[in-house]
């Protein structure tokens, strides 16, 4: 019997790491990787998570959709006719802010009922915002007259990641980072080394999970 593992994509963008994941097709042709949740805040970002939701409802795109791409028809007409799909991917994806009291109290009931239902377990996948571990990122912050990174929301929004790591006890993530990661540091302290440990002990114990680097050492930084 195939696996499919119930995936939930955090910090989602515009979804191009779950449209990778979704990509894979067992020998039967169904999906390895079921996208259960997509949760990303900005808007833009979340119109094209929810658009590719839809059409990851359909085993072809209708022409509608390609209609639609066109500039032919509006969002409106489409989903007018298809509402049972738009409802799906209505369900599969969630504009809020990870990281907030609100976004906890909506999500995590429908992150323990997708472990609940998820037979083969679940995977995480997602890349917390790195703007301030990244080097332009740092280079820009350092301009900011005041600047302190430790007080810089987004150095500690992987935390929530984590977070939600702890709750679902995945077979296994993927967490995005970007180049900088290894050189950040806040108050003095490696941010890269506060993240590994973090992650690895996400399941409970301190080597709860092993990390695995998906890039050479020369792609590194």
């Amino acid at each position: 019997m195939n696996r499919t593992f119930k995936t939930i994509d955090l910090f989602a963008g515009p979804g191009g790491l779950a449209e990778g994941f979704s990509s894979l097709r067992s020998k039967d042709g169904s999906r390895v990787f079921e996208i259960a949740l997509s949760v990303e805040k900005e808007p833009s970002a979340f119109s094209t998570l929810r658009l590719r939701a839809f059409v990851r409802q359909f085993e072809t795109p209708p022409d509608a959709y390609y209609r639609y791409i066109a500039g032919k028809i509006s969002r409106s007409d489409l989903i007018c006719q298809y509402p049972a799909e738009w409802a799906a991917a209505e369900h599969e994806t969630a504009m809020l802010e990870l990281g907030t009291g609100d976004a906890q109290a909506a999500l995590d009931p429908r992150l323990d009922k997708i472990r609940r239902e998820a037979s083969h377990g679940t995977v995480v996948i997602g890349g917390p915002p790195c703007q301030a571990y990244s080097l332009v990122g740092r280079a820009r912050n350092r301009g900011i007259e005041g600047y302190d990174p430790a007080g810089d929301h987004r150095h500690f929004l992987y935390r929530e990641y984590i977070r939600i790591l702890r709750l679902l006890e995945p077979v296994a993530f993927v967490m995005e980072n970007v180049k900088g990661i290894l050189s950040s540091k806040v108050g003095g302290e490696g941010i890269f080394d506060r993240v590994l440990c973090d992650l690895r002990s996400a399941g409970g114990s301190s080597d709860s999970y092993t990390l695995l680097p998906l890039v050479s050492s020369s792609d590194k930084g």
